[in-house]
């Protein structure tokens, strides 16, 4: 299909005039009336109403600049005049169609599929609406608890198609972090300091939003509950996961082809985990460091004006500009007068964290003691690392001790013994371990409705089962663990 075809050869003319600032807003506000939250279904897009859109967004002293002279006496036929011009703009090269509403017949209008699609796009720019925050995020968990209540297969695509959203939600959040700090270099280099923007990003996103999301929203938290599900997912047993596979082939036949033999609901499961995954552990660290740089860039600029300012108004710049205007004889003088009074100034770096001061260069050095390494000395040394190496497993570790106890068969965190605080940690930690890359290949965790209670920790209780697995598999230490 080519694009630019009648009515749209010239699609984007309305778009490349001095008033193209207006026909943004107008159509940004034509998509929040007809498709926007807020949208009354009951209402069709007439002349009149289009109209109205226009006029209101002309009430905007900033855009009625842009078409109307300043200080012009504008009467309301011409602005009626100018609006129902751009209506047939806007109707001439693809944005309006002509509709006729088939209940009464009355001619209307509606935004044709390009003009929708792009009008869409421009609502979508305006830092100013308000989103729900992890809505994707949000969205996955909940269609993977549906599906997992009612085994229907579009509510786990739902939840892959979510998942698929989530990156694309930190990458917004990143890209709207660079624009910031383009924004600041732009003012630096006219020697202003974009306060207003800071001070926005301050009082409305990071204080309404991002200190939310950072902290009881995080991606994180909806990053375990989506793991769980994902788990139940996966320990669906083989009948109800041939019915589920039957179904998602017949629902999207393109599953077929991606899975490559492979169960299309453990594909999915799988492919919806990875991506949430590269979300928190990629996109998320990229926006706290973006974050921190802004703040970081902004802190230097504020500061760097604020002890240096260099402006032409300022007294230095003052200063410069009337020392440009005398001779030179007068130069020199003023330039040993500055000299005699900086001799005894103190040196200091611009940000104020680094100072030198005049020392006694007389003044000997204070005497270190000497380093004595003894028996005593080596003790405490190897006393503090037996300590901080006390209770660090890893998942290799923990699985080994696991693998000898689901022998025999399944096994609840319950069961597993405790006879030490070592043992202890490694039940604490057995999930985690269950759950990681080497983990998913030996071991199934599945959720309890109960609670394991001990004398050293309460948690959810987990049901551990050995994974089918091919031959032996060989630890790094050499031992084997069969099926």
């Amino acid at each position: 299909m080519q694009f630019f075809n009648p009515p749209r050869e010239n699609f984007f003319r309305p778009l490349t005039h001095d008033n193209r600032e207006l026909c943004a807003t107008v159509l940004r506000a034509l998509h929040e009336r007809v498709h926007g939250a807020n949208a009354d279904y009951a209402e069709v897009l007439t002349r009149e109403l289009v109209l109205e859109v226009i006029q209101q967004a002309l009430a905007d002293p900033t855009l009625r600049g842009i078409v109307f002279a300043e200080g012009q006496a504008v009467r309301p036929q011409d602005e009626r005049l100018y609006a129902s011009d751009l209506l047939r703009k806007l109707k001439e090269h693809g944005w309006l169609d002509d509709y006729r509403d088939p209940i009464d017949l009355q001619p209307t209008l509606k935004l044709s599929r390009a003009g929708k699609a792009f009008s869409e796009t421009f609502a979508n720019l305006d830092d100013s609406r308000a989103k729900t925050r992890q809505r994707n995020m949000r969205s996955a968990r909940k269609a993977l608890t549906a599906f997992l209540a009612s085994r229907d297969v579009d509510e786990l695509l739902d939840a892959h198609e979510f998942a698929s959203r989530v990156v694309q939600d930190l990458q917004e959040d990143i890209e709207y972090f660079r624009h910031l700090i383009q924004s600041l270099t732009r003012e630096a280099l006219a020697q202003k300091v974009a306060w207003s923007e800071f001070n926005e990003f301050i009082e409305k996103r990071f204080a309404r939003e991002y200190a939310v999301r950072l902290v009881a929203d995080s991606a994180e938290r909806h990053r375990g509950q989506i793991n769980e599900a994902l788990e139940e997912v996966r320990a669906l047993d083989g009948e109800q996961r041939s019915g589920v596979d039957a179904h998602l082939l017949q629902r999207a036949p393109w599953l077929e082809q991606t899975a490559q033999g492979r169960s299309p609901m453990l594909w999915l499961a799988d492919r919806t985990e990875s991506m949430v995954d590269a979300a928190c552990g990629l996109k998320l660290p990229m926006l706290r460091s973006e974050m921190n740089n802004y703040v970081r860039r902004f802190t230097s600029l504020l500061r760097q004006a604020l002890s240096l300012d260099y402006g032409a108004d300022s007294p230095l710049g003052r200063t410069m500009a009337w020392l440009k205007e005398q001779p030179e004889p007068a130069h020199d003088d003023l330039l040993d007068v500055l000299a005699q009074r900086l001799a005894t100034a103190e040196i200091r770096l611009p940000g104020g964290l680094l100072r030198w001061t005049v020392r006694d260069s007389g003044s000997e050095a204070l005497a270190l003691a000497p380093l004595i390494v003894d028996e005593e000395s080596r003790l405490h040394a190897l006393l503090r690392r037996a300590e901080a190496e006390a209770f660090a497993f890893s998942d290799q570790q923990v699985l080994q001790g696991l693998l000898p106890h689901l022998q025999s068969g399944p096994i609840s965190l319950a069961a597993l013994p405790l006879d030490s605080a070592e043992d202890a940690v490694r039940v604490l930690h057995a999930v985690g371990a269950v759950r990681s890359a080497e983990g998913r290949r030996l071991v199934q965790a599945r959720k309890k409705p109960g609670q394991v209670t001990n004398s050293y920790f309460q948690a959810d209780d987990y049901e551990l089962l050995i994974m089918p697995i091919e031959g032996l598999g060989s630890w790094p230490d050499g031992s084997e663990h069969g099926r």
